[in-house]
């Protein structure tokens, strides 16, 4: 183990080497290929800064602040020895519940050794500093940074902090020091390190965390969020690759008493010095300290100072953003095209060779085309689509299918003919069987994804059936993981869904992130998975019970299995989410037209809520509006979604 952490420790701060251990959100990275304001934000003070519940309750406020003033928050943290750069609601839930005692605090020397034994961490100062510069976040909200410690003369105890300040361009947003530590050695110590510091409206003096001014002044006094956005762009320019710090007093209202403070520090660190608590522990021993000297006063300041800072973060952010421009960057989805030839009949269906009389139409399909129309249709935004079709009538059908905002990036050139699929409806709507000429999928090559690699690489998420032949899919997921670009695979049918995991290293395939199966293919992916000499799964009274146990199996393999039951609804599974959570349908439909592209409207439903930063239950409410809506067209894809913008506007709200 130890030698595997000096291994990663000379492989992790190489920015490609770093894609490998970066899980990022599809908003975060939707923002960063955008050049959208975004704040990046620790987690220590999740970890070991507050108690649960109150940590995950405010890391949940300051993320909705920074939303709030038009940018993403990118909460950064260590699950598992994956680092997170934007945390789900279940990530928060999950890190801010664990006991402290067993999550490390995790700065610049702890990084290698806590991914490579796949740990729990909450990154410090320092820590975030390093993984926001890495993937491209400028300004990062914290509440106070680390210093140099009372009596460093003797114990040379200085915060990475201070030296991280010194060496990685990043703007750090805060309320100064903490006031437990010796302030003007701190800041002697950021001069020597050539680190800009300045306050914020605050008359050159800079705040000492719990209350708005210390007895220490800087050079600088920043007047608005502008004037620190230059700044940013100028350090930039100069390539200095030393950060800024920017000190924002606590807002008046919820400033301590100093000399209340002062007095119960003054306790805390004779406390300290008499238990013989020393390093990382003696940091939030003072704060826990204080905190109960204070009866909470502290506490509910520094909940305040951290919300502030977010804000002010977010509109530096913002100003930033606003001047610097970049190419669209859109998802991509990558997959079958087929025209589907639909034939509905009245009469029972049985294969015994009779004619059986049918209304027939034809319709574009294939669920990589499904996914690509229907994204475009329900997000409103623009979708890359790569696949292939032949020069023939068919071909020409399927790209007249594709809205305005799908941008079809097609081969032709191939000797099959375009891929039709025979579907034969009975009465109910429920498809009864399916013949499909599939030859021309085996031309999605591997060289056409080459082809292609800017536009996957730049993707906020590629999106994947499983249709294509494995060298194509080995393919994607190379790129993709070079690029740290997530993928999202939809497993298509019960035959070919685990073709990925039996043919392909689990080095590539982690790369797949998210999952749609039904549960027939969840069965085969589980089977691929998990070896022969696994315990079988207990025998399951009812498709639920199935679900929840193969879930349960697979998941730690996969950031989120959205798995669909059909009339039961669907379960979500995320990895550090606990267990499965069950949505039932929210209404009975009577009347349904056609149920073959219900699945792929759902999942459409669902990666646009992702890609807005949504919660998991919104999510899913996309879904079952999107698969409601297929449910009750003629068409796999519905010819819309929303029968106005007000209707989708509520939906969205």
């Amino acid at each position: 183990m130890f030698l595997r952490s000096l291994q990663l420790q000379k492989r992790f701060f190489n920015s490609k080497a770093l894609n490998r251990f970066v899980d990022l959100s599809p908003e975060v990275r939707n923002s960063l290929n955008n050049k959208k304001p975004i704040v990046a934000l620790e987690s220590t003070i999740i970890t070991h800064g507050m108690p649960y519940p109150e940590n995950v309750k405010t890391a949940k406020e300051v993320e909705e602040i920074v939303k709030s003033q038009g940018a993403v928050p990118a909460t950064i943290a260590i699950l598992d020895g994956r680092i997170k750069v934007g945390l789900s609601s279940n990530d928060l839930e999950k890190l801010g519940s664990l006991d402290p005692k067993t999550v490390s605090k995790v700065s610049r020397s702890d990084l290698a050794m806590v991914i490579s034994s796949k740990r729990n961490g909450g990154t410090t100062v320092a820590g975030t500093m390093i993984i926001a510069n890495s993937v491209g976040i400028r300004v990062f909200a914290t509440g106070g940074i680390g210093g140099v410690h009372r009596g460093a003369e003797e114990s040379f105890d200085i915060s990475a902090d201070l030296v991280e300040l010194g060496k990685t361009p990043v703007t750090v947003v805060c309320s100064g020091v903490k006031s437990i530590l010796d302030i003007p050695k701190t800041l002697e110590y950021l001069e020597t390190q050539g680190v800009c510091v300045g306050s914020y409206n605050n008359d050159y003096f800079l705040p000492d965390f719990y209350t708005p001014r210390s007895s220490c002044q800087v050079t600088y006094d920043f007047k608005t969020p502008s004037e620190v956005a230059n700044l940013i762009r100028v350090n930039s320019e100069l390539k200095t690759n030393s950060g800024i710090l920017v000190g924002v007093p606590v807002p008046a209202e919820f400033s301590a008493d100093k000399e209340t403070v002062n007095n119960a520090i003054q306790k805390a660190v004779k406390d300290a010095e008499i238990q013989g608590i020393k390093g990382k522990a003696v940091t939030p021993f003072i704060l826990s300290s204080v905190a109960r000297q204070t009866k909470g006063n502290s506490l509910s300041a520094n909940i305040a100072l951290i919300k502030n800072n977010a804000k002010v973060a977010a509109k530096i952010s913002k100003e930033l953003s606003n001047e610097e421009k970049s190419s669209p960057s859109n998802p991509v989805v990558i997959g079958a095209s087929i025209a589907d030839l639909c034939m509905k009949t009245e009469s029972d269906l049985a294969l015994n060779g009779a004619t059986f009389k049918v209304d027939s139409k034809i319709y574009g399909g294939g669920v990589g085309r499904n996914l690509a129309e229907g994204l475009s249709k329900f997000s409103n935004e623009t979708v890359n689509f790569i696949s292939t079709i032949a020069r023939d009538q068919m071909g020409d059908m399927i790209l007249k299918t594709l809205p305005s905002n799908t941008i079809p990036i097609i081969s032709t050139q191939t000797k099959h003919s375009t891929s039709v699929c025979s579907v034969v409806f009975d009465k109910n709507g429920d498809c009864k069987l399916v013949l499909g000429d599939m030859s021309i999928h085996n031309d999605i090559t591997p060289e056409q994804i080459t082809q292609n690699e800017e536009i996957i690489s730049s993707a906020p998420i590629v999106v994947i059936d499983g249709n294509m032949k494995a060298a194509t899919v080995q393919r994607i997921l190379e790129i993709c993981g070079e690029h740290n670009v997530p993928v999202f695979y939809e497993p298509t049918d019960m035959n070919v869904a685990a073709e990925p995991f039996h043919k392909l290293p689990r080095n590539l395939t982690e790369n797949i992130k998210y999952i749609s199966p039904n549960i027939y293919e969840l069965e085969a992916i589980y089977k691929a998975l998990i070896s022969a000499d696994s315990i079988d799964l207990p025998a399951a009274e009812s498709d639920l019970e199935r679900a929840n146990a193969l879930l349960e199996h697979v998941g730690e393999y996969f950031d989120c299995i959205i798995l669909t039951l059909g009339a039961q609804g669907v379960m979500v599974k995320q990895r550090s989410g606990g267990e499965s959570v069950h949505y039932p349908l929210t209404k009975e439909l009577n009347n349904i037209v056609n149920v073959s592209g219900a699945g792929d409207s759902f999942v459409a439903g669902f990666l646009t809520g992702m890609l807005k930063g949504l919660p998991e239950e919104k999510c899913v409410a996309f879904g079952f509006y999107a698969a409601e809506r297929a449910l009750l067209s003629e068409s796999p894809v519905p010819r819309e979604y929303f029968s106005c913008d007000e209707e989708r506007e509520q939906l969205f709200r």
